[in-house]
């Protein structure tokens, strides 16, 4: 059935594919992110780009249909620009902090007024939590190996967690989410990384953001599922 917030996250996709193709063209330069921006012609990574955003909107839609509006503004938000980052940290093998950490200072302030407006001010706590767990453990194994991973997957694995831990009912569900989007992150970058090694013969490195975004967004999609509820 198709409901009002099912259209809106369809109209919306379409400025937020721009949104990201904002990102994905400034975001690693020095260029003022809010300054006007012309998209010019079509080419296939606009398109791709477009489509994968279109399509996120409708599943985080779906999924979180009966959950606070704000909440779902909030991750459809998240979504675009993890679309943008993905490509980013492709390409440049980056995570730019210019649009990782104030994206993260906004979530915040973000899901804090939206969880008290709902009258669930617990969720902040739970919210706090994932970004804790999340970045704490990324932390230690950036410790532990550099170069295996950047410190920019780490700020990163903070805002991911922050959201993971905002979809949660108790702190144990925030953590829960944490740990599968983390083992799915691990297992599917692992993958990606043997056959990168297999096909240039070679330890050549590769950006893991894409793979925590995409473990996290399959986390929360499944999170139903996966915390019987």
């Amino acid at each position: 059935m198709i409901t009002w917030r099912l259209l809106l996250a369809v109209v919306l996709s379409i400025p937020a594919g721009w949104f990201a193709e904002v990102l994905i063209d400034r975001g690693p330069t020095g260029e003022p992110l809010l300054r006007p921006f012309e998209l010019g012609r079509l080419t296939r990574r606009r398109v791709l780009t477009q489509i994968l955003v279109s399509l996120g909107f409708v599943l985080i839609t779906l999924r979180f249909e009966h959950s606070s509006f704000g909440l779902l503004i909030g991750m459809l938000t998240l979504y675009a620009v993890l679309v943008a980052l993905a490509v980013i940290d492709t390409v440049t093998y980056r995570l730019p902090d210019r649009i990782v950490l104030p994206m993260l200072c906004i979530s915040i302030v973000w899901i804090s007024a939206i969880e008290l407006i709902d009258g669930h001010p617990e969720r902040i706590r739970f919210a706090i939590c994932g970004a804790l767990v999340f970045f704490g453990t990324l932390l230690v194994a950036h410790l532990v190996s550099p170069r295996g991973m950047g410190f920019g997957d780490v700020k990163l694995a903070a805002l991911l967690g922050l959201f993971l831990g905002a979809s949660s009912s108790t702190l144990m569900d925030s953590v829960v989410l944490v740990l599968w989007a983390m083992v799915v992150g691990f297992a599917i970058g692992t993958i990606a990384g043997l056959v990168i090694l297999v096909r240039r013969g070679s330890n050549h490195p590769f950006p893991f953001g894409p793979f925590l975004a995409i473990g996290t967004m399959i986390a929360l999609l499944a999170s139903s599922t996966i915390l019987q509820r």
